[in-house]
């Protein structure tokens, strides 16, 4: 969930207009706690009023953090610093009628790709089955269970933390019954798997032609893949058209031939390079 014009007022009476357009767009609610991503440009110590304004605007926020880093690590993680309010970093947050349970500070959160975990969750058939290479905390594999009718979801993750919340949340959300939650190396424990699947989602754009390559020998024919992957390109429309031609090229390469069928831009992560995941059927493998 995110705030906007009344986080945007808060910004722009604690820091002025200038910085302003910077501040609101990095501010993102979990539940009870708001996070705000910090510019490079600003040092740490502007935060700590912004973050006792949102506690006496906002009654449900509990506690405030600062995103300091970006996502590093196999763990894909930030760095955080305490802004105001309680010291708590695990959350219960809602997403599509689904409730996660997480630690933000231990377990990659993005609430951005709410929009993609739906939009593949209306594209799932009754009876498939699904790899999820990159799972973290399961809120694609969860989403879903709860808004299709898969019969088997496999959700590996590298991170033992996000392996640990996985597996509470399919509990929490009562799919543990067509969910199996693994620990390890994808790239590794997707070839020991015999039975091939119908669908395979990468949200790992850092990792994509590995984790294409592997995935092209685990889908079935005629299956489905959605990788994710990061694009240089001057827009949003030419990011999408070189996704995949990047899509496409790297499978071919690797004794592929597939098709893309949809896809979109996830977001814009710098100037003219945008985070993308392109659907794509397999012709041949």
């Amino acid at each position: 969930m995110r705030e906007g014009p009344l986080l945007r007022k808060i910004a722009k009476r604690i820091l002025g207009s200038e910085y302003s357009s910077l501040i609101w767009k990095r501010i993102e609610i979990l539940g009870d706690v708001a996070i705000i991503r910090k510019p490079f440009d600003l040092p740490v110590d502007v935060f700590k009023a912004i973050g006792e304004e949102l506690l006496r605007s906002l009654p449900y926020i509990k506690s405030v953090w600062l995103s300091t880093s970006p996502v590093h690590g196999f763990e894909r993680i930030r760095e955080y610093v305490h802004l105001a309010g309680e010291v708590k970093t695990e959350v219960l947050y809602k997403e599509y009628g689904c409730v996660f349970k997480v630690d933000f500070t231990k377990v990659y959160v993005s609430p951005v790709l709410g929009f993609d975990r739906m939009r593949i969750a209306k594209m799932v058939k009754r009876g498939e089955r699904i790899l999820n290479m990159f799972a973290g905390f399961a809120p694609y594999s969860i989403i879903i269970s709860k808004h299709a009718q898969p019969s088997y979801i496999v959700s590996i993750d590298l991170n033992k933390h996000a392996v640990k919340y996985a597996r509470i949340n399919v509990e929490l959300n009562k799919v543990s019954a067509v969910n199996e939650i693994l620990h390890g190396d994808a790239m590794l424990l997707v070839d020991s798997f015999s039975e091939k699947f119908d669908r395979i989602l990468m949200p790992y754009p850092e990792l994509f032609e590995k984790a294409l390559r592997v995935s092209i020998k685990a889908v079935k024919l005629g299956g489905y893949l959605h990788p994710h992957l990061f694009v240089n390109a001057e827009n949003k429309k030419v990011a999408l058209q070189k996704a995949f031609r990047n899509v496409t090229s790297v499978a071919k390469e690797f004794g592929s031939i597939v098709e893309p069928v949809g896809g979109h831009v996830i977001r814009g992560v710098a100037s003219r390079k945008y985070h993308v995941v392109v659907d794509v059927i397999v012709k041949q493998n």
